[in-house]
């Protein structure tokens, strides 16, 4: 008993729980939450990148498990590679982050740029999915270049105040809709996009809602009861819940040692490749289009992150004052590391999930959070079946009510004042409407830019603004 005493305060003293205002036990109960609130994104991303290899799919859009890829092996081999992958990665990313900054970020695979990566540099643009991991590595490289040099200060200070708060809130709001799509709450509608699941209907989709309704509820009553844990509680107890109810079910793939062998063979960045001309405009041309790529590639990475810094920011105080922007910079050189290191695995860009808001939400406050996230990513390869299993009406329960909590800075938004209101709201509205935090970013900057320009206040816009204004309108042009 005395040596895990000893232990503890060792641990304690490591990290500086006590001293940030945490406990152990709030930040093992943080990085458990966290790690049901993203899991299901390991299982995802490798789904949406099997979409860079149209030929595994049949006319319906079902996988053919023993389809032979381009690059030798059959669908389920890849599949099977590119889950472990995403495990292994989010476990090296997330335990470099926790030693490396002491913050309560967990990283992984990104969502977003695994679709840009599949539907507009591999099917769209002609790319391979080898060759796109060539940018992804180069991308990863030139974030570092930018950490380095200090400019992530200057981006920062580029973006407006009153579009971090609004990034901060519309962060709420996106993973917010995260959770009621997961959930089933809200489903797809061919006239309105989206529209309320038919609750009397009590078929899958109609339980699963039932069940995030009730533990959202049963979150918030607990938080109001000030509950310790109430948000890892309220999950557990949807994930008991859905077992009789139907809820539950093991789709998770096997992991196996010939995955290794796939890993090292099929996954491997082709440099070659990716200056290779894919259009009819020369070496000229191919290397104008890696250009491209490979800066927006990080201009996504970079935004990505920042808007989790950015609402984490408004969530908890990260430190003693002096000492932010220098946890803040570990964190994007961290990001950048782990985008390289993921490509040479054999995965899209590793970056901040914006869903470590729940870790921070549930009380995390260091680096311990994420250390337990990690260990239980790396975990995940050897129960992959059950960590699918997580019916995604729990998940959903930390989405929204982590949406919820992070929307109390709308507060600080000018809404009189449309000068600052058009910015703020196109930068909340739209990420949830177009699913990407940097569209969101990328529009409230252009319109605040555009809005200073024409009522003659150009002189008052930060030149970095301009200049990200000036970029995001050019990657509008060139890629969307």
């Amino acid at each position: 008993m005395k040596g895990e005493v000893i232990i503890l305060k060792k641990i304690d003293k490591f990290f500086n729980v006590t001293k940030d205002g945490s406990s152990i036990r709030t930040e093992v109960f943080s990085g458990i939450t966290a790690y049901f609130t993203m899991v299901y994104i390991l299982f995802l991303v490798p789904n949406t990148i099997m979409a860079s290899f149209p030929e595994a799919y049949d006319a319906s859009g079902e996988l053919i498990a023993t389809a032979i890829l381009s690059n030798g092996v059959t669908a389920h081999q890849m599949l099977v590679s590119l889950t472990m992958v995403s495990c292994i990665t989010a476990a090296i990313g997330t335990f470099i982050m926790a030693m490396y900054s002491n913050l309560p970020f967990a990283q992984g695979p990104s969502l977003a740029i695994s679709t840009f990566v599949s539907y507009t540099i591999c099917l769209r643009m002609g790319y391979t999915y080898n060759e796109a991991l060539a940018a992804i590595f180069l991308s990863g490289i030139t974030f570092f270049i930018v950490i380095i040099l200090g400019y992530e200060k200057k981006i920062q200070d580029a973006i407006p105040t009153n579009i971090k708060f609004s990034v901060t809130a519309g962060i709420g709001l996106f993973i917010a809709f995260m959770g009621m799509q997961k959930a089933h709450l809200v489903e797809a509608n061919s006239n309105h996009l989206v529209q309320l699941v038919s609750l009397s209907s009590f078929n899958y989709d109609a339980k699963s809602a039932l069940l995030c309704l009730f533990g959202i509820i049963l979150i918030a009553v607990m938080l109001i009861k000030h509950v310790h844990g109430a948000i890892l509680i309220g999950k557990l107890v949807c994930i008991v819940v859905a077992i009789p109810i139907g809820l539950v079910k093991f789709k998770g793939v096997t992991m196996s040692l010939e995955s290794l062998e796939v890993i090292a063979t099929a996954l491997r960045m082709d440099f070659v490749g990716l200056f290779t001309p894919h259009n009819g405009y020369g070496i000229a041309g191919a290397i104008l289009s890696v250009v491209v790529i490979v800066s927006t590639l990080c201009i996504m990475d970079v935004f990505e992150t920042l808007g989790t810094i950015i609402a984490t920011d408004y969530i908890i105080t990260l430190s003693k004052e002096g000492n932010l922007l220098d946890r803040f910079h570990k964190v994007l050189k961290v990001d950048a590391i782990s985008t390289s290191l993921g490509a040479a695995f054999g995965i899209t860009n590793v970056s901040t999930y914006v869903e470590s808001t729940a870790m921070a939400l549930e009380g995390g406050r260091t680096g311990l959070s994420g250390v337990v996230t990690a260990i239980l990513f790396l975990f995940t390869i050897f129960i992959t079946p059950f960590a699918s299993a997580i019916p995604s009406a729990a998940t959903a329960t930390t989405l929204i009510m982590s949406g919820i909590l992070m929307m109390n800075v709308i507060k600080f938004v000018n809404f009189d004042d449309i000068e600052q209101a058009l910015p703020a709201f196109l930068t909340m509205a739209m990420m949830p409407l177009t699913y990407s935090l940097v569209i969101g970013i990328a529009l409230g900057l252009i319109s605040h830019t555009l809005i200073m320009v024409f009522t003659g206040k150009a002189r008052l816009i930060n030149k970095g603004t301009y200049v990200l204004a000036v970029i995001f309108m050019l990657q509008f042009f060139m890629i969307q």
